[in-house]
């Protein structure tokens, strides 16, 4: 089957070997975290943004339980500079998206599930690890 040779091969290319996977139970943690630092910070967002694909699920969930509006975004999407904007995404691993975010977007804040602690710190993250494994959410199962 083509998707399986496809798999086999972006899981050949990886540079990580251990797969780290993490469950719902894990995920809804995460979020919960993030909640807390927002909510602790009380500033006052008009927008979460999710980046897509991976940041789209922890930002539903995030909209959902501060009542704010949701929207979908990628990495190029310009975000109006009258909008405080919360962005979410599931992993900060190599800086790379945040950086494109950051380059059309430098007013909004950032949050995510897991950051790489060899990574500037961002506005919110749930967890901070090495991230030496390659990660596995429960919606990529």
């Amino acid at each position: 089957m083509m998707i399986e040779k496809e798999y086999d091969h972006w899981k050949a290319t990886s540079a990580k070997k251990e797969v780290r996977h993490y469950t719902w139970y894990h995920v809804n943690e995460f979020v919960d975290e993030l909640e807390k630092q927002i909510r602790q910070a009380k500033y006052h967002y008009d927008l979460i943004a999710g980046i897509a694909r991976g940041g789209l699920i922890p930002a539903v969930m995030l909209s959902h339980r501060l009542n704010i509006p949701m929207m979908s975004i990628n990495k190029r999407t310009l975000i109006p500079i009258k909008q405080r904007c919360l962005v979410i995404d599931e992993i900060y691993d190599t800086g790379e998206t945040v950086k494109s975010i950051k380059e059309v977007n430098p007013h909004v804040h950032i949050g995510v599930l897991l950051h790489n602690e060899a990574l500037p710190d961002l506005n919110y993250f749930a967890i901070k690890d090495p991230l030496k494994k390659w990660i596995v959410f429960p919606w990529e199962e």
